[in-house]
């Protein structure tokens, strides 16, 4: 029995060659790819284990800007910056959590290696050749997707937190903050793969420049939904900076179509 793959080539490696590969075998490299990424997962839980400090430091750095008001649980903690922790495993899960974020950003472009490594030789050539480029850039963008949201998390923080009025302060748990702010970064991260696909679509003659055209009007206002529904505010101005970059780069993806339009126009390409 075999799979469908072609002959896969060492890593060192050349192009692959027409043959297909042998189950068994297919098998064994998937195995491989898989060991290799979780072995840098492992690595970056390590390392966040061992960084737990200034990396919480740093993500708790847009809560303990906000005026004392808002981050106070009495009156005698008005100068500090504290979270708070109610069960016996929160400080475990809050360090497991911290050591998560510095999990991804390590294993993340080792995982994306592995996996093109893994795909490419199946894919055909035109597929080949945009699979690489594809996974980069889908790195950058979540990266600045969620470095993005991390500047914007202190206007969310502070319009939700000024709900409750002036009499009201917040006794903030740790792991409720941590998720709210990871849940911010991701949505934010995929969000802005969102153009990626697009142009993708674009260059793979899936889309058009007419088409995209067509579907402004619908793309700005599912650009703003999906803007309400993932920044969990009701705050218009945190949730226009969430959709205005989707925008941005939905125009930016009307542009690449039309220069690939006229680029397969010169070619005789239709």
């Amino acid at each position: 029995m075999t799979a469908t793959h072609p002959q896969r080539a060492d890593d060192q490696g050349d192009e692959p060659g027409g043959g297909e590969m042998p189950l068994r075998d297919h098998l064994v490299e998937l195995r491989r790819r898989l060991v290799r990424c979780l072995i840098a997962i492992v690595a970056g839980f390590g390392l966040g284990f061992a960084v737990h400090s200034p990396v919480f430091d740093v993500l708790i750095a847009p809560y303990c800007d906000l005026s004392p008001g808002l981050r106070a649980a009495s009156d005698s903690l008005a100068d500090e910056c504290t979270l708070q922790i109610f069960d016996v495993l929160g400080a475990f899960f809050l360090r497991l959590k911290a050591a998560a974020v510095v999990a991804v950003v390590v294993a993340a472009p080792v995982v994306a290696y592995q996996v093109w490594r893994f795909v490419t030789p199946g894919l055909r050539s035109v597929e080949r050749k945009y699979a690489l480029p594809f996974l980069v850039v889908s790195q950058v963008l979540f990266a600045l997707g969620a470095v993005f949201s991390y500047f914007v998390l202190p206007r969310a923080l502070k319009v939700l937190l000024s709900f409750a009025g002036e009499n009201v302060t917040s006794l903030m748990g740790a792991n409720e903050y941590l998720g709210f702010l990871l849940h911010m970064m991701i949505g934010f991260g995929v969000a802005f793969e969102v153009p990626l696909i697009l142009i993708t679509l674009v260059l793979m003659g899936v889309l058009g420049v007419d088409g995209l055209r067509r579907w402004r009007r619908h793309a700005i206002f599912a650009a703003f939904v999906a803007a309400a529904i993932i920044t969990p505010t009701t705050d218009p101005l945190t949730m226009t900076l969430m959709a205005l970059p989707i925008v941005v780069f939905y125009e930016v993806s009307v542009l690449v179509a039309r220069l690939v339009r006229r680029r397969r126009a010169r070619v005789g390409v239709t």
